[in-house]
C-alpha cells in the first residue's frame, strides 16, 4: 500500500458514554472531555492509557446515524478501527483501488481538532476510519 496507515484508535459504539467508560476507568484509562459532533450525530469521548490502544466511545445523539443502527442490531460493540494517514485523499484513492467503498467523508471531526476523517468499508475488512495527520 502506497499510503502508510498507522493505528490511531478503536471506536466502540455505546448507548451511554458515562456507563461504558467506567470499565475503562477501572483499567487505568484517562478520559478526555466528551465532545458533541453534530456532523456525525454522535457524542465522542477518547480514553488513553500508556502502552494500551486509544479507545473512542461513540454515543448516538439521535437515531439518524450508523452508530444507532449498530447498537440496535448488535448492541455495545467495537465499531471501527481508525488509522492516521498523511494524505487522506491519496489514502481514499488507494483504498478505493483495493475495492473499499467510501461510506462518508472526508469531513472535519469536532473531537479531533477538525482534522479530516473518512469512513471506508470492505466486507472482508469491515469499517475503518481514516484521520489525516496534523500539520506541523
Amino acid at each position: 500500500m502506497d499510503q502508510q496507515l498507522t493505528f490511531h484508535h478503536i471506536g466502540i459504539a455505546c448507548r451511554s458514554i458515562e456507563k461504558t467508560k467506567g470499565f475503562y476507568l477501572a483499567m487505568g484509562y484517562t478520559p478526555a472531555p466528551v465532545v458533541d459532533d453534530p456532523l456525525q450525530h454522535v457524542k465522542v469521548c477518547f480514553l488513553e492509557k500508556a502502552d494500551a490502544p486509544c479507545v473512542e466511545l461513540l454515543e448516538p445523539l439521535d437515531d439518524n446515524n450508523p452508530v444507532a443502527r449498530t447498537l440496535a442490531s448488535v448492541g455495545v460493540s467495537p465499531y471501527h478501527i481508525c488509522y492516521q494517514v498523511q494524505d487522506i485523499k491519496a489514502a481514499i484513492a488507494q483504498l478505493r483501488r483495493d475495492r473499499f467503498l467510501t461510506v462518508s467523508g472526508p469531513v472535519p471531526a469536532c473531537a479531533m481538532d477538525n482534522r479530516l476523517i473518512a469512513f471506508m468499508f470492505k466486507k472482508d475488512n469491515g469499517l475503518i476510519e481514516l484521520v489525516e495527520a496534523q500539520s506541523l
